[in-house]
């Protein structure tokens, strides 16, 4: 079983590492921002009548626990609901959202984010498509551009915000602990944002050059790239989804320190 330092936002990382420990790991949460979900009037004038969108896009697992959360929001049995990913997916039956999961939309990987979801039909041909997106403040806009572009009515509505935490001084101890000793922890990166938070932090405990010796699991390229342009020596790619974490962290490859 393996020692995994978790950086997934709170107060979702705590849950992550409950399951994980229940499967035998070693999980650190060391969240390096905290989910503050909104419930104001222009959400819920946003949610106040979901039947009149053709698509629903969730684009990550604070999006859905968040839409979860709103009282009084009554889902539509048609119409579209499309998410970025696995874990998506995973957060719409773990949070009980009223959405059959059969009917649900995303891509079919091995690449999970917007532009591949707007590459599948019919998102990939909007004109004349009424489009929900519900995510956190400061999303990519590329994606619904080109949607925009291609003739949808797309509306944003922004569920929650992430404001950057301090770990508390346990888990840091604890950090360094894990980076002292054997067998070596491994990292696990979401978000983009999050490495150059982690890289400061790091530097700041002095934990650096031991952290950037350690497996490092990313779930995009986009943040593998973040990783080796910060000096992460070995950087392994994985789906997200805490099923594809699972099963990486009880792979040798994935935990091993590599030469």
């Amino acid at each position: 079983m393996a020692s995994v330092v978790l950086t997934q936002p709170a107060p979702r990382v705590e849950g992550i590492a409950e399951r994980l420990r229940a499967l035998g790991h070693r999980p650190l949460a060391l969240p390096l921002s905290r989910i503050v979900e909104r419930h104001d009037d222009a959400v819920r004038a946003a949610m106040s009548d979901l039947s009149r969108y053709d698509w629903i896009v969730l684009v990550s697992p604070a999006a859905v626990a968040a839409a979860a959360r709103l009282p009084g929001v009554r889902w539509p049995a048609a119409g579209g609901v499309a998410v970025i990913g696995p874990g998506s997916a995973q957060a719409i039956v773990e949070h009980g959202l009223p959405v059959d999961p059969a009917r649900v939309l995303r891509p079919p990987g091995p690449h999970y984010d917007a532009e591949a979801l707007i590459a599948m039909a019919p998102l990939r041909a909007p004109r004349g498509l009424s489009v929900l997106v519900l995510r956190g403040e400061g999303g990519s806009e590329d994606w619904i551009a080109r949607l925009r572009a291609g003739g949808a009515d797309v509306r944003t509505c922004e569920l929650y915000c992430r404001q950057p935490v301090e770990p508390p001084a346990e888990a840091l101890e604890a950090l360094a602990v894990l980076l002292g000793g054997t067998p070596v922890p491994v990292f696990v990166l979401t978000q983009v944002e999050a490495v150059g938070r982690l890289d400061a932090l790091l530097a700041r405990c002095g934990l650096s050059a031991a952290a950037r010796r350690v497996p490092a699991l990313a779930i995009h390229p986009r943040i593998e790239a973040a990783l080796q342009r910060a000096g992460w020596t070995d950087v392994r790619l994985i789906e997200p989804g805490e099923t594809a974490l699972a099963s990486a962290l009880e792979s040798p490859r994935s935990i091993e320190q590599q030469p």
